[in-house]
């Protein structure tokens, strides 16, 4: 498994910093295997609600930092946001929202998308993990069976010479 790691400030610009960090990485910024587009825009998007949220409900605000943390392997990418807690006590919870909220639908949008999400077991944050079918290399060619060889009187046999004429 790889993993990376960065860190930014808890302002609001560094949300885009964080998705564009996380976009390259996951283009070509790996050794493993290629990760398909969807996943990559879907692990962007919930990238940028999670830091959305560090930034605006933790004490990784104002002045603050938060840590994003992505662990690659085949077929799975997986994404923490480690922030310095909740500015209030309360942790975050998935809040119901209508068709026209403005706000609230980040922790909704990582519900809908992920294969699994939650709390950080250690520290304070969020991660989610999407999985994918990796693509299975293409099946060896087939081997020729061990049999005899022309030379040897296999079952291709020398055409009779004709002495350049041709026959019908």
């Amino acid at each position: 498994m790889e993993s990376f790691s960065a860190v930014f400030s808890g302002t609001p610009n560094s949300v885009a910093t964080a998705r564009h960090w996380l976009e390259g990485l996951l283009a070509s910024g790996h050794r493993g295997p290629e990760i398909p587009d969807d996943v990559r825009a879907t692990a962007v998007l919930l990238l940028s609600e999670l830091a959305t949220n560090a930034v605006r409900h933790t004490r990784s605000s104002n002045g603050g930092v938060y840590t994003v943390r992505v662990h690659l392997r085949p077929g799975m990418v997986g994404v923490e946001v480690e922030d310095r807690g909740p500015l209030d006590g309360r942790r975050l919870e998935l809040a119901e929202t209508g068709p026209d909220s403005e706000s609230g639908r980040g922790l909704a949008l990582v519900e809908a998308f992920a294969d699994l999400w939650g709390p950080l077991t250690k520290g304070c944050g969020v991660f989610f993990r999407l999985s994918w079918t990796p693509d299975e290399p293409p099946p060896p060619l087939p081997r020729r069976s061990p049999g005899r060889t022309l030379a040897e009187g296999g079952p291709f046999v020398r055409p009779h010479s004709t002495g350049g004429r041709a026959v019908a």
